[in-house]
């Protein structure tokens, strides 16, 4: 559907129409008013309401054609029964920006249809409507809070949600963090024709954004999807928080997007803390951490990610693996940590304090926050007692922030990096031998036309490179190797084929080249053969196909006709001759049965 791209109607309007608005206590209407009227915004607000001539104070009117002159923002909090006349009333006047707030879960499957029904008959290039939650809209550097929930603080961070909830999780999260947002935005997944895509597009770039995050919407176009992230950012570190389940294989797609969009993934709460620590803090890149504990601390090398490395320091009778022996007075503890600062090997000290009764618990953890408000290098604290972005609540989380950093920039610099040329020696499947080989459900055949090894049904593999259909992303491929699995999506790139190499310790990527480029080609052909396994072991590769048509299981050579399938078509042929009957008579029914 056709969007606005103009975002200044959002981001700086100068005339709001609250729809809706009430002096009800507690109503849908009521809350959202309070909350504009409740903090700094210094545009006008035009409250609607034919029940009465004043609201809070302000001129009300019956309706939209009552109101001189027009308007930046049209808020709508009334039922989904006046959506129609309230559309046509907006084109009439030619306001363009409709933002409809309900709590949609409280509504019937009957409200929702006909909310979905309106939407979808009034949406078009000259009316832009966004279905939001409670959740709303905030603005906090405008002072503008458009929604049922406490006004957030100013900050750097801007949030695009589809649940009322995620909006308050992320939103306790900053406040855990002392941070605040620049922009937000909770929309409807389900019924808004604005998607979350289109919304990351007018977010544009804003000097007062630091890092986003996007609640992932896995049910809208994912091509459109993550090509927006990809354009947002180049100017915006993004990070997609994922809150449906997912599988091995999801995963693995999503990390492979986000090697290509360059963004970070969280899964959970502790994931998107650390992400948002990570991208807000201002760390460098870090390779080594250096660990001095009150207590062990060795344990922490099973938390240890793959791309830093933990450090143990023995540097006399008082501090050994890490682990400072004595009594850590305030002083002590200043004086050991000041020393492995000044280490020339020492890139980043993690200081752990675990509670105790000691009197002087308190005072070395003070001591150690203003050292490290003092010092060149990141001196990072875990205490129960820590306050601040880079003082943290337990060692793991600072670890997990440490290497979201480092992924983020890894990522950043993969995008600067020139892949390498693809070789000359490819072949490229001609579609016409392909459609040939499954005519006759030779499968020896089909993977001599692919340009692939010779078929053979293998069960036991080193690696796997299996390329299939995903019900979200479309086509993939998965490859399965010492437990572990990765993903790539076509087109698929040279540094596709230098990530997947490198995964399944490849010596001679060749073979993987030819796959690669003969995917490639089946995706640019739309050819839809099934499920394609490459299968290496010891050494030799071999090709196995799972077939979707069901003529093409039987035996090599025989060139056969399903009969399901022709009872299927002959079934299909019976159903357009129906709909062509009953096209004068009953439309819908007429349409039901085309389809």
């Amino acid at each position: 559907m056709p969007t606005q791209t103009d975002p200044g109607y959002f981001f700086m309007p100068n005339h709001i129409i609250l729809i809706g608005a009430s002096e009800q206590p507690y109503s849908l209407g009521e809350r959202i008013l309070s909350n504009l009227l409740g903090t700094p915004f210094q545009g006008k607000i035009t409250p609607v309401n034919p029940r009465h001539h004043t609201i809070a104070g302000l001129p009300s009117y019956p309706n939209l054609n009552k109101i001189p002159g027009g308007a930046d923002l049209i808020i709508a909090v009334t039922p989904p029964d006046s959506y129609d006349t309230l559309f046509k009333a907006c084109q009439k006047k030619q306001l363009q920006h409709i933002i409809l707030i309900q709590d949609w879960n409280s509504l019937s499957s009957s409200e929702l249809n006909t909310a979905e029904n309106a939407i979808r008959k009034h949406h078009r290039d000259r009316l832009n409507i966004t279905a939001c939650t409670t959740a709303g809209i905030q603005i906090p550097s405008l002072g503008l809070n458009i929604s049922t929930h406490d006004e957030y603080a100013a900050g750097y961070t801007a949030i695009l949600t589809g649940d009322a909830a995620v909006s308050r999780q992320i939103d306790t999260v900053l406040k855990k963090l002392h941070q605040g947002i620049s922009r937000h935005i909770s929309l409807n997944y389900g019924i808004s024709p604005i998607t979350s895509s289109d919304w990351l597009n007018r977010f544009g770039h804003s000097l007062h954004t630091k890092t986003a995050v996007l609640h992932h919407n896995p049910e809208e176009d994912q091509r459109k999807l993550f090509s927006a992230i990809r354009q947002f950012t180049r100017h915006t570190p993004l990070i997609l928080h994922i809150t449906y389940r997912t599988t091995e294989t999801d995963r693995a797609v999503l990390y492979s997007l986000a090697r290509r969009c360059n963004f970070l993934i969280s899964f959970n709460t502790d994931d998107l803390e650390a992400a948002l620590r990570a991208q807000l803090s201002n760390l460098p890149q870090l390779s080594r951490l250096d660990i001095l504990s009150d207590t062990p601390a060795e344990w922490l090398h099973a938390y240890t990610p793959a791309n830093l490395s933990l450090h143990f320091p023995t540097t006399s009778r008082q501090v050994s693996n890490g682990y400072i022996t004595c009594t850590p007075t305030p002083s002590l503890c200043h004086n050991i940590v000041s020393r492995q600062l000044s280490h020339p090997d020492t890139q980043a000290v993690l200081t752990i304090l675990t509670p105790s009764g000691h009197k002087d618990y308190k005072n070395t953890a003070r001591a150690l926050i203003r050292l490290s408000e003092q010092t060149a290098k990141p001196l990072l604290i875990s205490s129960p007692v820590s306050d601040g972005i880079n003082h943290f609540d337990s060692p793991t989380q600072a670890i997990r922030t440490l290497a979201f950093h480092n992924t983020a920039a890894e990522l950043k610099q993969l995008q600067l990096c020139t892949a390498p040329l693809k070789p000359c020696r490819l072949k490229t499947p001609q579609p016409q031998n392909i459609k040939k080989a499954l005519e006759t459900a030779n499968l020896s055949l089909l993977a001599e036309s692919l340009h692939l090894p010779p078929y053979r049904s293998s069960t036991h593999n080193a690696v796997q490179f299996q390329f299939d259909s995903h019900p979200i992303y479309g086509n993939i491929l998965t490859v399965r190797y010492a437990g572990q699995t990765t993903a790539a999506l076509p087109p698929f790139t040279t540094q596709d084929i230098l990530h997947i190499a490198q995964f399944a310790e490849l010596k001679d990527p060749q073979t993987l080249n030819q796959f690669l480029h003969t995917l490639t080609t089946l995706s640019n052909h739309n050819l839809h053969i099934g499920k394609i396994t490459l299968n290496l072991n010891g050494g030799q590769y071999n090709t196995d196909f799972d077939l979707k048509a069901p003529e093409t299981h039987n035996a090599p050579g025989r060139k056969t006709t399903s009969k399901t399938v022709q009872t299927l078509e002959h079934a299909a042929a019976k159903m357009q001759s129906a709909a062509q009957y009953l096209k004068h008579k009953n439309p819908a029914a007429s349409e039901f049965l085309r389809h």
